[in-house]
């Protein structure tokens, strides 16, 4: 990302965080929102050092795994456990990461219903939390 973008969007973060944080909904520390507010790097890196485009592609591969299973109706705990499913999708070029990222947003879509949740515990990419 060209670096004046990146502390544009850095400054806009950390007063969106800084709004928020004054009506008592806290997505960020404080160190954090003075960094991206003020360009340092570690804030800004965490912030939007992971970011990548999810490609059409991969999203039509999980859909397309996860098919047969909407068509029977198929419960999520009777789904093939999370190791299968991660083994079958890094046959197919996607990291666990990103499958998770898929299907919480095919979920989001209404395109399958899937409890990602009950397959664990699962941060976003690079550890980061949902915000």
């Amino acid at each position: 990302m060209d670096t004046n973008l990146t502390l544009i969007l850095g400054k806009i973060m950390g007063e969106l965080y800084d709004l928020q944080s004054r009506q008592g909904i806290d997505k960020a520390d404080k160190g954090h929102i003075y960094g991206l507010k003020n360009g340092f790097e570690e804030a800004l890196t965490k912030e939007f050092g992971e970011l990548s485009v999810v490609r059409k592609e991969e999203v039509e591969t999980v859909y397309r795994y996860f098919s047969p299973f909407m068509e029977t109706k198929t419960e999520t705990d009777e789904l093939p456990p999370i190791e299968e499913m991660r083994a079958q999708m890094e046959k197919k070029g996607i990291s666990q990461d990103r499958f998770i990222i898929i299907l919480r947003y095919l979920n989001a879509c209404d395109r399958i219903n899937v409890d990602v949740n009950q397959f664990g515990d699962f941060m976003l990419i690079g550890g980061h939390d949902e915000k």
